[in-house]
């Protein structure tokens, strides 16, 4: 097996101090000795390098998009990196770093794959434009962006054109939507699997709706994008945007585990881990947990 490890210590994104540190936290601390005793051949892609941008212009390059520069040329770096990585047969595992970096990392995968698909775990929607966006923080953003909604630029970064169909999109976990972007959703084709709908139907049925819709439309590789938000606030006290009500780590395992083994996961990103917010290690720790487990089940089924 080939895994390359590409870091994006972006905080441009969240405009949220700490976040990225996360990549070389997760990569020292346990992950590489870890792949490296299993046998792994793993491709350490050095860090996207992130542009230096004083806080005063962060609204420089656009009224509605903090950092706007930075969040598109990281972006356009990343989805190069990724491609490349799939190109050269290495399975991309992208550490964040915030969640504006699924912008990059989805567009570069779905250049090589022709219909991709994308499960979003989140405890939030990501689905504001850069219009109705209240906090104007890009990580809030980007799934619109790929599903082609907002700004030009951003639905055409790395090429032209929408990057993942609205239906082959199903987002996990959402439990804090603002209310003009779930206006937006409710009007789109995506599988918006929310905390009202998991109470209701449960992981083991929204996991085998996927699979089989998966199925129907031919959806020949999936993205898994996890925000660690996913998991409750008590869990996680290392990420910036905690919501209560959320999910256990074995919770995170099922689903992970689940989508692993239909054989159509082809990338990862795993975002929003932010060192300076963590309390003794305790979200570093479930972390590395959920990353050597993901390594694990993927080692059985490629």
């Amino acid at each position: 097996m080939k895994l390359g490890l590409i870091g994006v210590p972006q905080y441009h994104g969240c405009d949220n101090n700490g976040v990225q540190y996360g990549p070389q936290k997760l990569r020292t601390n346990n992950l590489e000795k870890t792949l490296k005793s299993k046998g792994i051949k793993v491709k350490y892609i050095k860090d996207i390098e992130i542009e230096i941008i004083d806080n005063k212009d962060k609204f420089k390059g656009d009224k509605n998009i903090k950092f706007y520069e930075s969040i598109y040329n990281t972006n356009i770096k990343l989805a190069d990196t990724v491609y490349n990585s799939l190109n050269e047969e290495y399975f991309p595992i992208i550490l964040g770093g915030d969640h504006s970096l699924g912008l990059g990392s989805i567009s570069g995968a779905s250049k090589y794959f022709d219909n991709i698909g994308v499960v979003w775990i989140d405890a939030h929607g990501d689905f504001n434009t850069e219009v109705i966006s209240e906090s104007k923080n890009a990580h809030g953003m980007p799934l619109a962006f790929l599903t082609g909604y907002g700004k030009k630029e951003l639905v055409n970064l790395y090429f032209e054109g929408v990057k993942v169909k609205e239906e082959n999109v199903f987002h996990i976990g959402g439990r804090d939507i603002d209310e003009k972007e779930r206006e937006l959703l409710n009007q789109t084709k995506v599988n918006l699997y929310d905390k009202e709908v998991i109470d209701k139907k449960g992981f083991t049925c929204i996991i085998e709706e996927i699979l089989k819709k998966c199925e129907e439309q031919n959806i020949n590789a999936l993205h898994i994008s996890f925000d660690i938000d996913f998991m409750d606030k008590y869990l996680v006290p290392g990420t910036g945007t905690r919501v209560e009500g959320g999910y256990t780590v074995e919770d995170s395992k099922y689903i992970l585990k689940e989508l692993i083994e239909s054989k159509l996961v082809k990338s990862m990103d795993f975002v929003e881990f932010n060192p300076l917010l963590d309390e003794d290690n305790k979200t570093l720790d479930i972390c590395n947990e959920l990353l050597e487990y993901f390594v694990e089940v993927l080692i059985k089924e490629i």
